[in-house]
């Protein structure tokens, strides 16, 4: 669905608000404010706060997926490519936990709040990838034995990580130590899946 003008500067205001105060303590009078617009004109294009934020989020993962393909252009080996990938995942990943008030709890909620989004998006990533090591095998970097199977477990394991952060970190909060140990470990990771799936 191609937006217009006014709707994306909606979403833009809409989205440095959530990033700036979180979903929770932003209210569309702000955000119709930001953007000159009466609130009843607002919800002429959004009616809820959660179908702001909903478009919000659905911009952030079209950005990232874009990102990702245009990996797919750039002349560089499959195995770069898929640290590129998990490079840019947890950029993503520290985004969209900005933008739900900086409580990776809310995180969570968000994420059964808007089910269907995140499951299409997890459908978008697992075709990503798989082109990526697709792209692997024809090339002879990654095993022939690489299929499926390969693609749904790199990324739950990717997953995994970052719900591990989410699940033990006592302040709820993603900061600058949470990030950088997060990033150290799905940088050790993937070494080691690559290491694992080379031919």
């Amino acid at each position: 669905m191609e937006i217009n003008i006014k709707e994306q500067e909606i979403l833009d205001a809409a989205r440095n608000r959530f990033a700036h105060y979180g979903f929770s303590k932003v209210t569309m009078d702000e955000i119709a404010s930001d953007v000159g617009l009466g609130k009843a004109s607002l919800y002429y294009y959004f009616p809820t706060k959660e179908e702001l934020f909903k478009s919000v989020i659905n911009e952030e993962q079209k950005l990232f997926v874009d990102e990702i393909e245009k990996l797919f252009c750039r002349k560089m080996s499959a195995e770069n490519k898929l640290r590129n990938y998990v490079r840019k995942r947890l950029e993503y990943f520290r985004e969209l936990v900005n933008l739900g008030t900086l409580n990776l709890h809310t995180l969570v909620d968000i994420k059964l709040m808007f089910k269907g989004l995140f499951e299409d998006f997890e459908q978008k990533e697992l075709a990503l990838i798989r082109k990526i090591l697709d792209e692997g095998k024809i090339n002879g970097e990654f095993d022939s034995k690489v299929n499926q199977t390969t693609t749904k477990i790199f990324l739950h394991l990717v997953q995994g990580l970052r719900l591990r952060i989410i699940k033990y970190n006592k302040d709820k909060r993603m900061d600058k130590d949470n990030y950088d140990e997060l990033k150290e470990e799905m940088s050790v990771f993937i070494e080691i899946f690559v290491k694992g799936i080379k031919a």
